[in-house]
């Protein structure tokens, strides 16, 4: 038995299955973002009692694998742990440096995300290693017992520790680490050679710092989960496969975007079921929207950043916007109407789940209750019911505030939360050379189908899919997925391209010593792990860039030309290639797992009978600046495979609510996903 389990900033979802081929069981719940672990653990026996209604047999443990926000939130938040950061003397301003990127280009007085380090708890060490890992100065035994001092007086619970050049030779890391965890056994110690032994000293020390900042707070959270949990536990990573709770608790920073990340691999589960080979997914969830672009497989990256620094891991590449449900609308001092980044998040919540004090503040599901997408009187988790009275009352305000009367800002309320979400998905594709045209928009979490066929009509794409539970998805994709480690080695190596052709990359020694080292690591994780070695999936990859560039593209190793697919995507990215130029290899990685074991979706049988549309749903009026527009209402439980409705209709189900505009039309396929499309004239 497993249980997916995804802590959103409104809601905590849960889908639990059985292991037995029955359906899954779902279940959701307000959110305890004060301890997200109540949320958990709360829900975890209210949907095992539900399974124990329908089955005459008695849980046994359950596996529990759970999305986890709460690294992100400690940074976002400014709650992580009082951190040391340990460096080489003379580098110790290297965090505040950082690359001197201006985000906001147009700002006169640009702000920095403040760190999470203070200055005091910066120590410069009396080391020094070379690029090749030729030992400089060495570090002395009376500047380790220094160092400790400084940081023992401190006060701190956690030690980040990235010296110049470990990636090439870690042994003063290895000293001061293993000293420092013996004189202050209470003091958690990260190590940036075991976080990210690759070049870059800013990324590198940002990462080590970023993972230093959250390790106690997550190992508070995990241990107290892992022993309050009736079951064994898994906590999803940022790379879309999921870690026991001991490789958590060394590297917390893996973690960083658990969350989306199950939401990408469900909804690209998804994708396929509907023989989908490119897609867009979009996560609208209470809080933010996670977008990710999906050309055949999963996407990957190793840039990211979070709290304004940047954590080098590897990750899957999922863009986030402030813009969800709970998403405040707001005028700003020049008389504009904005959405976010603010959220009234699970508590209160939007005005329309009853728990605002006075004055009613107006969000993105109020505007959607004004216009009567959103069905008042409905029943929500937590046994929430919507107050139609109070969204009128928040929008009202802030209607009269701009001068606008309340249908019209209800309408302008979407439009400046579309258009966000819109520039969301460009980020993804038209700025790196995809047509967004080309693709499927695979909408999910509990707002996603309110805006899809919007998105899709401004963004010119021309077919949506609606997956099984969208609101319940990014769980399901806990479900979906598999263990999965990820290993890099920085390889600093330059290869004419005659010698790069082929498989000349992957015969370069200095690529095939590392490649191994590597694979001998994965062995030992997977080994320990107990996964029988004919289910082990080794992913060898190599970073790559023109000699002379300073950025690089990951390509597949084992392809029959690494080089040139390099070009290939190097030339989709920037719009040009060089075959006469060197090639410089910067990194190899290596992603490690086994195969996934998605849960069985159920098929849908075709109607018996001619489609009544009286019979699974009911007439509504839609409310417009311009004059009301009737619609119907449709239960999804009540349609079939094959059934073709036009719009405008408002799809209604547990997780979630669909809106098909007029002119657009839905059809049911096989596998009861609903495709949303043009209606290209039809009546």
């Amino acid at each position: 038995m497993r249980i997916g389990v995804d802590t959103g900033g409104t809601f905590t979802d849960l889908l639990l299955d059985a292991g037995d081929g029955s359906p899954l069981v779902a279940h959701k719940l307000l959110s305890t973002p004060s301890d997200p672990s109540q949320a958990v653990l709360r829900g975890v026996r209210e949907i095992l009692a539900k399974w124990a209604t329908v089955s005459a047999e008695q849980p046994g443990r359950p596996v529990v694998v759970h999305g986890s926000t709460v690294a992100t939130n400690a940074l976002l938040e400014g709650r992580t742990a009082r951190t040391a950061f340990v460096t080489t003397k003379g580098f110790e301003d290297t965090l505040w440096i950082g690359r001197q990127d201006r985000p906001e280009l147009f700002a006169f007085e640009p702000e920095k995300p403040a760190l999470p380090l203070s200055r005091e708890c910066v120590v410069g060490v009396d080391e020094r290693v070379a690029f090749d890992g030729a030992v400089l100065r060495e570090l002395s035994t009376g500047e380790v017992e220094r160092v400790i001092g400084l940081i023992r007086d401190m006060g701190v619970e956690s030690v980040a520790i990235s010296m110049l050049h470990c990636y090439a030779n870690p042994a003063h890391e290895q000293m001061l680490a293993q000293q420092l965890r013996q004189a202050l056994p209470g003091v958690h110690v990260t190590v940036a050679h075991e976080v990210l032994p690759e070049f870059r000293e800013y990324e590198r020390a940002a990462t080590c710092l970023v993972n230093a900042a959250v390790a106690p707070v997550m190992v508070r959270y995990v241990a107290g989960l892992e022993a309050a949990l009736p079951g064994a536990l898994r906590v999803m990573s940022s790379a879309g496969g999921t870690l026991p709770p001991e490789a958590v608790l060394r590297t917390p920073a893996l973690t960083v975007l658990s969350g989306p990340a199950g939401g990408v691999i469900g909804a690209w589960a998804q994708a396929q079921a509907g023989d989908e080979g490119r897609a867009i997914t979009f996560d609208m969830g209470g809080t933010s929207t996670d977008v990710a672009l999906c050309d055949g497989a999963l996407p990957a990256t190793t840039r990211s950043a979070v709290a304004g620094l940047p954590l080098a891991l590897s990750m899957l590449d999922i863009h986030t916007v402030g813009a969800g449900g709970g998403s405040v609308a707001w005028v700003d001092a020049g008389g504009a109407l904005r959405v976010g980044p603010r959220s009234t998040g699970a508590d209160p919540g939007p005005a329309c789940y009853g728990r605002q004090k006075p004055p009613l503040v107006p969000t993105v599901t109020d505007a959607h209750v004004v216009l009567g997408h959103l069905h008042p009187g409905a029943p929500l988790a937590g046994g929430l019911v919507l107050d139609a009275r109070a969204a009128e009352e928040a929008v009202g305000r802030l209607a009269a505030e701009c001068g606008l009367g309340i249908l019209e800002c209800a309408a302008g309320i979407l439009r400046v939360a579309e258009a966000t979400m819109a520039r969301a998905i460009q980020h993804v594709s038209l700025e790196r050379g995809h047509d967004p045209r080309e693709f499927t928009l695979v909408p999910f979490g509990g707002a996603g189908g309110l805006h899809a066929a919007r998105l899709a009509e401004l963004l010119g794409m021309r077919r949506v899919l609606i997956p099984w539970q969208p609101g319940l998805l990014s769980a399901l994709g806990m479900l979906a997925s598999a263990p999965l480690y990820t290993f890099s080695q920085a390889v600093l190596a330059r290869l004419e391209r005659s010698e790069a052709a082929g498989g000349g990359l992957a015969a370069h020694p200095a690529v095939h010593e590392v490649r191994e080292s590597l694979v001998s690591m994965a062995r030992e994780a997977l080994a320990a792990e107990g996964i029988p070695e004919a289910e082990w999936l080794l992913a060898p990859a190599v970073d790559l860039r023109y000699a002379g560039q300073s950025y690089e593209i990951a390509v597949p190793l084992d392809g029959p030309d690494a080089a040139e697919e390099f070009a290939r995507r190097h030339e989709q990215l920037y719009g040009y290639r060089d075959d006469g130029r060197a090639v410089e290899v910067t990194a190899v990685r290596l992603a490690a797992g086994s195969h996934p074991c998605p849960p069985a979706m159920p098929e849908l049988a075709p109607r018996d009978g001619p489609l009544s549309v009286e019979a699974i749903g009911e007439p509504v009026m839609l409310h417009r600046a311009g004059g009301e527009l009737r619609a119907w209402r449709v239960r999804r439980d009540a349609l079939c495979a094959g059934d073709m409705l036009l719009g405008p209709l408002i799809v209604t189900e547990y997780s979630a609510t669909t809106v098909v505009p007029l002119g657009w039309r839905l059809t049911v396929n096989a596998v009861g996903q609903l495709v949303i499309e043009p209606a290209e004239g039809e009546h």
